[in-house]
């Protein structure tokens, strides 16, 4: 019997602190769950919870690499002109 090697997913959170007047959370989350689903390193667990009012946006999102999951994030957050964001890793 066959088996793969599965390895642990680790969950995190995006904080993104200020987005473009023009974008609004499902987009982000949309964008940001296809790019991980593209590298195949992680996908979106929750989407668009807004934190300390509506200043705030959090996505809870999963992956088996840190590190290539952060180069996405970083990718895509610059790409929509979020500048103001922070990953936080379980």
């Amino acid at each position: 019997m066959d088996r793969q090697h599965r390895r642990r997913m680790t969950e995190g959170n995006l904080y993104v602190f200020s987005m473009p007047s023009r974008m609004d959370k499902a987009s982000l989350a949309e964008e940001i769950g296809d790019a991980l689903e593209a590298a195949k390193c992680g996908r979106l667990l929750g989407s668009g919870m807004s934190v300390g009012g509506d200043s705030a946006t959090c996505l809870e999102v999963g992956t088996c690499d840190k590190e290539k999951a952060d180069a996405v994030i970083s990718r895509v957050c610059r790409k929509m002109k979020c500048s103001d964001f922070e990953m936080v890793w379980d």
